[in-house]
């Protein structure tokens, strides 16, 4: 079957997330840097940059537990814009925290930036005569979804340790006059947050504007679920699996799989599917809108619980006790195609398959994903570079995996014999060489298009892994080292793109 990816037939791209960019704030941001790494790849030949979701942060961290599936992560916002248009208080000169750059610094970044953001949004506010007003007034009127984010936000960040389901009854029931009470105590914080929210959507569009300008689409990324303590279950907990008081009565996760051995339990709640069903997964195809509002095209996370869900019982320490539970299936796939006839997506269907999964992703004609690092371990799988078919999107590895090089330094003799063997790679190779042999390798497979890990490209270890599925510290921290995005390295995968026939 000829593949309908929404890319080019034999594409490529890198995976690399906003946050990981250079630059003198605690955390990578939207802006020169982020417009350098642009045109950089622009040089490279690639027609793909991949990114993580850009929401804001939540527990751990993570972009995948976040307060909201709608909000961008305002920590982004690059704030030498916000000095340039005057908003930071006449500073002449950006301002900066101190200390070394180094890894993603969350403590840092909150301490520091919080107060810098709040004054330029106070700034803006106080000026109903900065050119960018009327561009602001044009964005809050296009975004329905504004109101109940920023006025749950604003409400958090009064009190950040009580979760909605804790708020007294009225507000947490979401009563008309309780709402219109506390939208009137928190007016000023949920307008400050509507600014915030615009100035990271003003930066990010400029950015993705010249992605696309060079020829770079960008692939988004949707969770499948969402953070229990979020803006979307409160303002729609009729959709998910919840008591009357509002806590879960179930907690989704996955059963034992590579990462774990006891599976993994992610304790997000999980959706009420047939209320979905029946207005026709409205609130799906509003989060999907959005993403694309900011991407090109959207891998859906976890795509295999459409077919099938793994629940849990809320109150399980792990997620052995779960079960498998149907999902919507076609009638969600239909639903999405209705609102986005091309479906512009990609199926995240790692993990454990049936057949029923394989046959929605099949029949919809959808591409999935394939990850080198999966291929060389016990009988042959469809990870292998032999069986990798052109629907689909081959990694050398994902935001989940170790690093290429980590993975390869870390793996067995018979795992590396079994590389040599079935890839041609020549014996007693270096680091160096045998990731980039994997890179070419990846690259020269028939999938539809291939996604290389900037750290892949760069060839570091285990320390520059972005996440370790299942653990709680120590994730979402990497950034490139200034200096890096040579003309060397670009015209090093431009060679090996033409090579493969991708450029």
């Amino acid at each position: 079957m000829t593949s309908t990816a929404p890319f080019p037939s034999r594409s490529f791209g890198v995976l690399m997330h906003p946050t990981s960019f250079p630059g003198p704030e605690p955390i990578g941001t939207l802006g020169a840097e982020a417009h350098e790494f642009v045109d950089w790849l622009a040089s490279t030949g690639a027609s793909i940059w991949q990114i993580l979701p850009l929401t804001y942060l939540g527990e751990e961290d993570s972009p995948y537990f976040s307060p909201s599936s709608f909000a961008g992560n305002t920590w982004l916002i690059d704030l030498r814009e916000l000095v340039a248009a005057g908003l930071l208080g006449g500073i002449g000169t950006p301002p900066t925290p101190g200390g070394p750059p180094g890894p993603v610094d969350f403590d840092r970044m909150r301490e520091w930036k919080a107060p810098l953001l709040e004054t330029a949004a106070g700034t803006f506010l106080a000026d109903d005569g900065h050119p960018w007003w009327p561009e602001y007034e044009r964005f809050v009127a296009d975004a329905p979804w504004l109101a109940d984010v920023c006025h749950f936000i604003a409400r958090k960040r009064t009190d950040p340790d009580t979760p909605w389901w804790e708020w007294d009854g009225p507000i947490r029931r979401r009563e008309t006059a309780a709402l219109a009470a506390s939208a009137i105590e928190h007016a000023a914080a949920i307008e400050r947050e509507h600014v915030l929210q615009f100035f990271f959507e003003r930066q990010w569009r400029a950015l993705r504007q010249r992605a696309n300008a060079a020829g770079i689409q960008v692939l988004g990324d949707v969770p499948i679920y969402v953070a229990p303590d979020s803006a979307d279950v409160w303002a729609h907990q009729d959709q998910f699996q919840l008591d009357r008081a509002g806590r879960l009565t179930a907690q989704a996760g996955v059963p034992p799989d590579y990462f774990s051995e006891t599976g993994q339990l992610w304790g997000n709640p999980i959706y009420r599917w047939d209320e979905m069903a029946d207005d026709g997964f409205t609130w799906w195809v509003d989060r999907l809108r959005r993403t694309l509002d900011q991407a090109d095209v959207v891998r859906i996370d976890h795509f295999r619980a459409l077919s099938a869900y793994w629940s849990v019982p809320a109150g399980d320490d792990t997620a052995i006790g779960g079960e498998w539970v149907p999902g919507p299936g076609q009638a969600f796939v239909d639903a999405v195609r209705r609102a986005f006839p091309g479906l512009p997506i990609v199926a995240e269907d790692l993990g454990d398959l049936d057949d029923d999964v394989l046959a929605l992703r099949d029949r919809n004609d959808l591409v999935g994903m394939r990850v080198l690092q999966f291929g060389f371990d016990g009988p042959p799988n469809d990870h292998h570079p032999s069986r990798i078919v052109e629907r689909s999107v081959v990694y050398t590895g994902t935001h989940d995996n170790d690093t290429l090089a980590g993975w390869w330094t870390s793996s067995p003799r018979s795992r590396k014999e079994r590389v040599r063997r079935d890839t041609g790679m020549p014996p007693r190779v270096r680091t160096r060489r045998a990731v980039w042999w994997l890179i070419e390798v990846a690259l020269d497979t028939p999938a539809v298009a291939a996604v290389v890990p900037m750290q892949d490209l760069l060839v570091l270890g285990t320390e520059a892994r972005m996440n370790v599925p299942g653990t709680d510290t120590g994730n979402w921290r990497w950034r490139l080292e200034p200096g890096l995005l040579s003309d060397r390295l670009a015209a090093d995968l431009r060679a090996l793109a033409t090579a493969t026939t991708r450029c």
